[in-house]
């Protein structure tokens, strides 16, 4: 089925710039095929403006047209997604929602401005979700598709369909698929259990699916809760309320760095800042508060308790810091380097696990912080977990977009464990080792 967006679909068109030059052909470039607006030249994120994170919430669905089909009818740009009328739209980034009811060619509009300027947009919608400077989360169900011709709503097309494009923050048109490639952001979170052979289940809940571009796991009393990082703002979802994601209102958060404790009870995240490691606990509303541990250049910390007492690990000029809250947080380099690190307790020894040129190490307090080379090598990315199983040591980690497990008792030989994702958080329930992957 054709679907028409004609020149002035979606609040109108533009003719191409003339006489572009090469240099805003190589800028335009990095966004990839579709990336540069036929009005102008995009403003590259991390430039001027904060790229926010976005991810794809209908990979699902064929795609009926593509950027380069709306540019060649002399449509601004956009992609088209076939589904049936009524579908529910989750929100491709956290953001305030602005309904535009018969907004022309376009029909229904949902916009989801995401902040610094950059803004999402589902055209011809049958319903719109949630009222006006409604906050959400990525993955929020904002609207219904549409698109049946003649429908209220509808606009100009002539089949069921959703239309999706992003707006910089000079208002070019922006390819979302494109965007994805060169800023990957949050990305569905899936679930696997070890007795069920692994098998991944993504997590989804009333608010739509749970994302995440940082990602940290705990459990409390058998419920399993995950906190994730979208959009500069960290996220909480239950499994005992189905997952539903909320915002714990703590904002700032940066890049993908995350991790999380249960202190009897309580439960306390950790992020970083502005160069500097914040915690919040449950206990005081969420309230963020500077732990004075500062440096930290990296997206990965860990956080692990021994006899009541905190314990958080941050890369510091490209080795790992250890502070605790009982020590006021000061900061003591351990002299193991790496870019990545995740922490266990074995008795009362801490065991450092961390990632450098792509192999992983292992370092113990009660060897020194002496670090050996576990023999496991080909590591991609920068995520990293552990876990003690009733005194087996594991590690988990991503290599060729799948998670492995690596077990002492085989002698760290790495398995496939057939989940896909470039980040993992890991726990355990009920005697079941449980891996979350994005």
């Amino acid at each position: 089925m054709t679907q028409d967006h004609q020149i002035n679909c979606c609040g109108g068109g533009a003719e191409p710039a003339p006489g572009l030059s090469r240099r805003t052909l190589l800028r335009a470039s990095a966004l990839g095929a579709g990336a540069m607006s036929v009005g102008g030249v995009l403003a590259l994120p991390g430039t001027a403006h904060a790229a926010p994170a976005i991810y794809n919430p209908f990979s699902g669905y064929p795609i009926t047209d593509t950027w380069e089909g709306h540019l060649a009818r002399g449509s601004r740009g956009g992609i088209d997604f076939g589904m049936g009328v009524g579908t529910a739209l989750p929100a491709c980034g956290a953001g305030t929602v602005q309904n535009t009811p018969y907004n022309g060619n376009a029909g229904h509009t949902v916009t989801i401005h995401h902040g610094e300027g950059w803004r999402s947009q589902y055209l011809h919608l049958s319903a719109f979700s949630l009222a006006n400077n409604t906050y959400v989360g990525a993955g929020a169900i904002v609207g219904r598709s549409g698109g049946a011709a003649g429908a209220p709503g509808s606009g100009s097309s002539t089949g069921p369909h959703l239309h999706w494009h992003m707006l910089d923050p000079n208002g070019n048109y922006v390819n979302p698929l494109a965007y994805i490639g060169s800023n990957p952001g949050g990305r569905q979170v899936y679930e696997a259990a070890s007795n069920a052979g692994w098998q991944a289940l993504p997590v989804s809940g009333s608010g739509g699916a749970v994302t995440a571009s940082g990602l940290a796991v705990i459990n409390v009393s058998g419920t399993k809760i995950i906190y994730s990082s979208n959009g500069g703002q960290i996220f909480e979802a239950a499994s005992s309320t189905g997952w539903r994601n909320m915002s714990t209102g703590i904002q700032g958060a940066q890049g993908t760095a995350l991790a999380a404790l249960n202190l009897n009870g309580e439960k306390l995240i950790y992020t970083v800042i502005g160069g500097y490691v914040h915690e919040a606990s449950s206990n005081n509303g969420w309230r963020n508060l500077n732990s004075g541990i500062a440096g930290v250049g990296s997206s990965s910390i860990a956080a692990i308790t021994l006899g009541g007492v905190k314990y958080v690990y941050s890369i510091v000029g490209g080795y790992v810091h250890e502070a605790h809250s009982a020590n006021g947080w000061r900061n003591l380099n351990t002299g193991v380097p790496g870019q990545a690190v995740a922490a266990i307790t074995l008795g009362t020894t801490k065991i450092l696990y961390v990632l450098n040129g792509g192999a992983v190490y292992e370092a113990a307090s009660n060897a020194g912080w002496a670090n050996v080379w576990t023999g496991i090598s080909g590591v991609g990315g920068g995520s990293i977990a552990a876990l003690n199983w009733a005194g087996e040591k594991l590690i988990y980690t991503t290599s060729g977009g799948y998670v492995h497990e690596a077990s002492s008792y085989n002698g760290w030989r790495n398995l496939n464990s057939g989940v896909r994702g470039s980040t993992v958080a890991v726990l355990t329930n009920g005697g079941v080792k449980i891996i979350y992957a994005a």
